[in-house]
């Protein structure tokens, strides 16, 4: 026993030995600083304009409520470490042992109230580690339908501040791309489920590269490798660790059974299972811990293999002897003299916090967050950006809009042919009406075709709005200006189509109205979808509820049943139908100043006329005669507009509501 721990305390000081004298000047400058700096602003200053950050933290602790037996359960407990500019550490270990908790609670990415401990960025208090930093997701959250250096190039345009020149921008996205090996790819397309593009490692270097091209100061990575191939991962993280040792960035990965190339290019290792730590400690000294504590791992074995296989007891018959073993191995860490030298370094580099802070037994963060913004470009500025994006995006993405331009003018097509030439005759009243009813009732119900694309880009939104790239007002101002021009085409290439082969009412201003009632429904509608995207982002429930909506709207239209036979209980909903305003505006815009020929009665050879009151002897009656005997007598054109513009802007409102409140639910 004497000779392990002779061992420990060697192992334990050469750790911590080289890291704390190479950074004694750095922590009497943090020093200096924090005598000086005490509000979030001035902390968030000073931690900017360091050249390089190291992030330690101590008992961190997640809880939730276990949703059966409604007690607490620590997803993790009791976690300590450091790591240093330049180093690049892998926690490692079995599903479920809370190796992504403790990413997100080190990123700042859980509520606060679940978390307790004490995060350090260069020995100061954490609270704004995501203001220097970045989290790279598992998924690939990029725009197929861009190239790889535009997709980097957007990243750059918003998270470098205005006083970055677009000259030097440019010179940043070009060396990231240089560095990351895509120089061969750079001009070629992201790809998608229609798109051919790069290949699934050049894909996840741009995802990543995207977020380095500002040299964040840490680097949190969630399972970088996943879904690759072992020559696309060590091509990933190699150039993750070379960008990382070149530019001093702190590096954090959470990693799944990497190949031993891929582990040997990590310099600390942190082993968690059951939440709770195995081993926190350089790569290399891992083998000798583990030899120490009596598993010594075979010669030509993977080390990240042996590791894992010490640590999980998922498939073992007796939960109790497992569970058993991961307790032993947690408290013989604990007692380890590498432990120890892990507390030692946290405590030479971090200063005293607040005792009232400490006393609470909360994360410990700033007084105040006032004063400090974490977008690097203004509102409006990201608005731009954003907004020419997705119109690059949607031109070039067929899923987005240009299937739906297609299936509009097949639906003109039908429809012009069905109700061709549509006569002026008494007989063919119920046609017009058929015809308008069905204009508006075929566009906005088909408006569901736009759910795949919104939710395509919602992925990229959630992971942008995470790293602070923009705000969700800006996001959501923009998805509504792109709509505008596109939704303007569908609804133009419909009149274009349909209205003359219907033959409604003749003239250009007739014309134009008609195009100008489609368009705003179809505005009504598209709002509507991505509103209920935004609430339920799953495709097939938000197209049943989508569907359900609509055809909820046809009902109490007041075509089927007319507007004083709606039962009361449901007159409410007819007030709010967008398809009623938009389809008696129509109607109103093609009847009012036609002349219509009433049927003729075959046995007396006298005209038979349903509508108006003097139209039997003339034998016709004009379209006002039709609307008022429909009950169509109060239609206000210009009102029902109006009407059709706020229900657009409740959905709109609602759209933004809805992403702002699924905060956190990312």
């Amino acid at each position: 026993m004497e000779s392990i721990s002779t061992k420990q305390d060697a192992e334990g000081e050469r750790i911590v030995s080289e890291t704390i004298t190479e950074r004694k000047e750095v922590h009497i400058k943090v020093l200096e600083e924090h005598a000086v700096s005490s509000t979030h602003k001035e902390n968030s200053a000073t931690l900017q304009a360091e050249e390089s950050l190291s992030i330690s933290w101590t008992k961190l602790t997640y809880t939730i409520t276990n949703k059966k037996t409604k007690k607490p359960e620590n997803i993790i407990e009791n976690c300590c470490g450091i790591v240093n500019p330049g180093e690049i550490m892998a926690i490692m270990g079995p599903s479920g042992a809370g190796k992504s908790t403790l990413l997100d609670v080190l990123a700042g990415r859980k509520d606060p109230k679940h978390v307790t401990g004490t995060v350090y960025l260069n020995g100061k208090s954490g609270e704004n580690v995501k203001f220097v930093s970045t989290y790279v997701m598992q998924d690939d959250a990029l725009m197929g339908s861009l190239t790889v250096r535009e997709n980097i190039r957007f990243a750059a345009d918003l998270c470098f501040p205005s006083t970055v020149s677009p000259q030097e921008r440019h010179q940043k996205v070009t060396a990231i791309i240089k560095e990351f090996g895509l120089e061969r790819v750079a001009d070629h397309k992201v790809g998608n489920i229609i798109i051919r593009g790069v290949s699934g490692g050049e894909k996840r270097r741009t995802a990543i590269a995207s977020q380095f091209v500002t040299l964040p100061k840490i680097i949190f990575l969630d399972e970088p490798t996943t879904g690759l191939d072992s020559a696309a991962a060590y091509s990933v993280m190699n150039a993750i660790i070379t960008t990382a040792k070149m530019h001093k960035l702190t590096v954090i990965a959470s990693i799944h059974q990497p190949s031993s190339e891929v582990f040997a290019l990590f310099d600390k290792l942190y082993l968690i299972s059951r939440g709770g730590t195995i081993y926190h400690g350089s790569r290399d000294g891992a083998l000798d811990y583990f030899k120490d504590q009596g598993y010594e791992c075979p010669e030509h074995a993977n080390p990240a293999d042996f590791y894992l296989s010490k640590i999980n007891v998922d498939f073992m018959q007796d939960k109790e002897v497992g569970e058993a073993h991961i307790q032993t191995l947690i408290e013989k860490y604990e007692e380890s003299s590498v432990k120890r030298s892990v507390d030692k370094e946290i405590d030479e580099l971090c200063l005293p916090i607040d005792k009232e802070d400490v006393a609470s037994d909360k994360l410990v963060t700033s007084k105040t967050t006032q004063g400090y913004n974490r977008y690097a470009r203004g509102f409006f500025v990201q608005t731009y950006f954003i907004t020419k994006r997705s119109f690059t995006n949607a031109y070039r993405n067929i899923l987005l809009y240009w299937i739906r331009v297609a299936m509009y003018v097949c639906l003109a097509l039908l429809m012009g042919t069905v109700w061709w030439q549509v006569a002026f005759e008494q007989k063919n009243i119920q046609d017009r009406f058929s015809a308008h009813f069905f204009s508006v009732a075929f566009l906005v119900f088909m408006s569901v075709a736009g759910i795949p694309g919104f939710l395509e880009e919602r992925v990229v939104f959630r992971r942008e709005r995470a790293d602070g790239f923009y705000s969700v007002g800006s996001y959501a101002l923009a998805n509504f200006v792109v709509s505008i021009p596109f939704v303007f085409i569908i609804a133009l290439t419909f009149t274009a189509v349909a209205y003359p082969m219907i033959g409604l009412h003749s003239g250009f201003g007739h014309c134009m109205s008609f195009l100008a009632y489609l368009y705003l429904a179809l505005m009504v509608a598209e709002s509507m979808v991505v509103f209920v995207a935004a609430v339920i982002p799953i495709f097939v429930v938000a197209l049943a509820i989508v569907a359900f909506l609509n055809g909820f709207f046809m009902v109490v239209q007041g075509y089927f049943v007319r507007r004083d036979s709606i039962p009361r209980g449901w007159k409410w909903a007819h007030y709010i139908d967008y398809q009623k305003y938009a389809f008696e505006a129509i109607i109103k815009n093609d009847f009012v100043g036609l002349t219509f020929k009433c049927d003729k009665d075959e046995s007396t050879s006298r005209c038979s006329c349903f509508y108006g009151d003097t139209s039997g002897k003339s034998c016709t009656f004009n379209g006002q005669d039709v609307l008022d005997s429909f009950g169509y007598t109060e239609i206000k054109p210009w009102l029902w507009a109006v009407a059709l513009l706020g229900l657009m802007i409740i959905f709109r409102v609602g759209f933004y509501a809805a992403l702002r409140l699924r905060k956190n639910r990312l």
